[in-house]
């Protein structure tokens, strides 16, 4: 009976991601392959969160700070199809970042 006084919580415990918060970004060619793979996997196991394109460039966005986020501040204003365009934002960034590659990443 004395665990039928207990008072009943609601389970507060949220779902954390196992995989560590990606660092921020700022415009270092060096890091983008980094800041790409942290970021994605970060993504790809909260899937449920970063349901679609636009999340993930926004997320993406967020990690940005000095040189990458003053490229990125114009394509927001002219509020640029790009920015609902994951693969697309990620082929500029690359693009814009100098990151050249063999294979599609």
């Amino acid at each position: 009976q004395a665990l039928l006084a207990l008072p009943i919580r609601p389970q507060t415990r949220r779902w954390r991601n196992p995989i560590p918060f990606p660092e921020t970004f700022d415009g270092d060619t060096d890091r983008l392959p980094e800041f790409i793979v942290q970021t994605g996997a970060y993504m790809l196991v909260d899937e449920n969160l970063f349901t679609n394109d636009a999340l993930k460039v926004t997320f993406l966005i967020t990690r940005m700070t000095g040189p990458a986020l003053q490229w990125v501040i114009p394509y927001i204003r002219k509020q640029s199809p790009l920015l609902n365009d994951y693969r697309g934002f990620l082929a500029e960034m690359k693009r814009v970042f100098g990151w050249v590659e063999d294979e599609d990443f």
